[in-house]
């Protein structure tokens, strides 16, 4: 087998032409339960955080997040590597290009210089446009119980959404050997991708999807999707894998988008597959970030994914 082929090249195979950024189907619970990612670029009109005007930190990207629960959020990039995410439970459809979501609760990372993610309870909502028809508007308002203000207000500049969807494919006639569960792990086919690609996935820490993505064509590839990471595009950092502390050598990283990367390995003979099969714990450090992988349940887990990609 193969195993060298990019994971981002099966996750950015699957489009799709809804209203809103990414279709939501329903299903479990969970990180584990991410169910696409859409990112779009334009102007940060107003960010406001318990009542600061936080606008002139505000980059010109906005990521959304879904999730097969319902749930999903609205992340913004802010200076010195932060981010802010409002995020609540997506709701009607006002018309066939606009969407609203409730918000209660707003995630803040300060990144470097700003102390530890926190996370406040808030009472709002969002109304967002269909970025695919041209330029967009996304608005969210909310406020906590100090009557702290919260509100982002985002325009896109008509260019089409960056769309990664982990999304299961709901055709009745094979959804069974499409879509699988083991322990905490689960896993599904990638919709759209043109090498027959399944992704297996679980939560590691409450807050860090863990990700493999394998194909027809032998690849073994490892990815990883933290809400509040706020990593550069075109300046990927350096990072270090570890199964049972063993440090895996010449490990490259692709950031997808700010919130999610991944982590390339070498050919068959020395690739990822045999160590997530053999270890106890994979560890991942990039940037000021680590993350731990109980690889519980793995061997298992992975067989169950080899045979997705082998259910045509």
């Amino acid at each position: 087998m193969r195993a060298t082929s990019i994971l981002c090249f099966g996750l950015l195979a699957a489009t799709m032409t809804m209203g809103s950024l990414v279709s939501v189907p329903a299903a479990a619970q969970g990180m584990g339960d991410l169910n696409g990612v859409a990112m779009v670029t334009g102007t940060c009109e107003r960010l406001v955080v318990a009542g600061e005007d936080m606008t002139n930190t505000c980059e010109g990207r906005l990521i959304q997040s879904i999730y097969r629960t319902g749930r999903t959020g609205f992340t913004v990039n802010i200076g010195s590597g932060g981010a802010i995410t409002f995020s609540g439970i997506e709701g009607e459809k006002p018309d066939a290009d606009s969407q609203l979501q409730s918000v209660d609760k707003v995630i803040v990372n300060g990144g470097k210089d700003g102390g530890p993610i926190s996370s406040k309870d808030v009472t709002g909502s969002c109304f967002y446009e269909n970025p695919f028809k041209g330029p967009a508007v996304t608005k969210c308002e909310g406020s906590d119980a100090e009557k702290g203000a919260y509100v982002l207000q985002f325009r896109t500049d008509g260019t089409p959404p960056n769309v990664l969807n982990y999304g299961i494919e709901e055709t009745a006639k094979d959804a069974t050997d499409r879509a699988f569960k083991f322990g905490v792990w689960s896993g599904s086919r990638l919709k759209g991708d043109s090498a027959n690609g399944c992704v297996l996935s679980r939560d590691t820490d409450g807050a860090t999807t863990f990700m493999v993505y394998a194909n027809v064509n032998g690849a073994f590839d490892l990815g990883f999707y933290n809400d509040a990471w706020s990593f550069k595009t075109e300046t990927p950092p350096s990072a270090e894998l570890l199964f049972d502390g063993k440090p895996y050598p010449a490990v490259s990283v692709v950031i997808l988008t700010p919130q999610q990367l991944v982590a390339r390995g070498g050919g068959e003979e020395d690739g990822f597959q045999a160590l997530i099969e053999q270890s106890v714990q994979l560890m991942l450090r990039v940037g000021d970030a680590e993350v731990k992988v109980d690889l519980k349940g793995a061997p298992a887990a992975v067989a169950r994914l080899w045979d997705c990609v082998g259910g045509m």
